[in-house]
């Protein structure tokens, strides 16, 4: 999102619900930060269905995919953010979705398939899953990754959802992430639009607006947001278990104690299937095969390394090996992958 004189001031997300066209979501304090608007706020002259956009004022752009916009409010879709460093008695937050949504003037330039907008899906339970986030921090006009977990809701605004940062080192939210897409790997989904972000950059959290709030918040949303199908899968071969058991070996909070304290981190529906062996490489494989075999077991093994491993590389190289070999959330174990 730029200012007219190309100044950037945040991310946004292409939707396309049927029916509507391409359109931009971002945050209500991106664009008014962008036009210079007055107030704590910055809320002056635009709230309520007649407020409006000077025309010209913000452009959309795709980096480095040739292809810019100028953009409108659509009428309806304005929702202010919540106050972040006051509390008003008494005032009615449910609406304070720090969201706007913007569509291009008509003579914009086509999309091209390869810029299609993202698919996107509600964020549904704060479960702790990973999920990635592409902002725009000043000097980073290609764009910066943050990776974080999916954590609750609440912070400045009650249809607000945490996020906190899982690595010791890399990029942070900060500014220039607000209204960029929160994208599930896992479903291949965008789930959420980063909205703030704690001043304290050491903390490492964050908050987003899941997108069924957005669509709540703008009805017509809800016609794009598309749960993804199940995807059937076979339990990890003699091979992979034994590739996932290598890796798990190597983050020193597994690895040291031969997997027991993995173990006892599983629910006891799968904890209770692992027999005990006298060799490091034999249980931990025990411990896979026992996930891959059990509902929702490959995602409490995804969450139990994710906890232990605190973000470290050998973690995050287990991690990708587990996403690869194991059934995720909502596959079905035992059906051909």
């Amino acid at each position: 999102m730029l200012s007219k004189d190309g100044v950037l001031y945040g991310a946004g997300v292409l939707v396309a619900p049927a029916g509507h066209g391409v359109h931009v979501l971002t945050c209500a304090h991106v664009v008014a930060a962008a036009l210079g608007l007055p107030g704590p706020g910055r809320q002056t002259g635009m709230e309520g269905p007649g407020g409006l956009l000077p025309d010209g004022g913000l452009l959309v752009d795709l980096p480095g995919r040739a292809w810019s916009a100028v953009v409108r409010l659509v009428p309806g879709g304005w929702f202010p953010p919540p106050p972040l460093d006051r509390v008003v008695p008494g005032q009615e937050l449910a609406d304070c979705g720090d969201l706007a949504v913007l569509a291009p003037h008509g003579d914009s330039p086509r999309l091209r398939p390869q810029e299609a907008p993202l698919p996107l899906a509600e964020c549904g339970p704060a479960d702790e899953r990973r999920v990635a986030i592409i902002g725009y921090p000043r000097g980073s006009p290609a764009g910066l990754i943050a990776t974080a977990r999916v954590t609750g809701r609440g912070g400045p605004c009650p249809e607000w959802v945490q996020l906190d940062g899982v690595r010791m080192t890399g990029a942070v939210v900060e500014r220039g992430f607000s209204g960029a897409a929160v994208w599930d790997p896992a479903i291949r989904r965008v789930i959420g639009l980063v909205t703030a972000a704690a001043k304290d950059r050491t903390v490492k959290v964050a908050w987003m607006l899941p997108m069924e709030a957005a669509a709540r918040l703008w009805p017509p949303l809800s016609g794009a947001l598309r749960a993804p199908a199940p995807r059937p899968c076979s339990p990890p071969s003699m091979e992979e278990s034994y590739e996932l058991a290598e890796a798990l070996l190597d983050v020193p909070q597994i690895g040291h104690d031969s997997g027991r304290l993995l173990r006892r981190q599983l629910p006891a529906a799968v904890r209770r299937n692992v027999p005990d062996h006298p060799w490091p490489r034999q249980q931990l494989q025990a411990v896979v095969q026992a996930c891959a075999e059990q509902p929702g077991g490959c995602a409490a093994l995804r969450a139990a390394v994710d906890g232990l491993g605190g973000g470290s590389a050998p973690a995050a190289a287990a991690l990708a090996v587990l996403a690869r070999v194991c059934c995720s959330d909502g596959e079905a174990p035992g059906e051909p992958r």
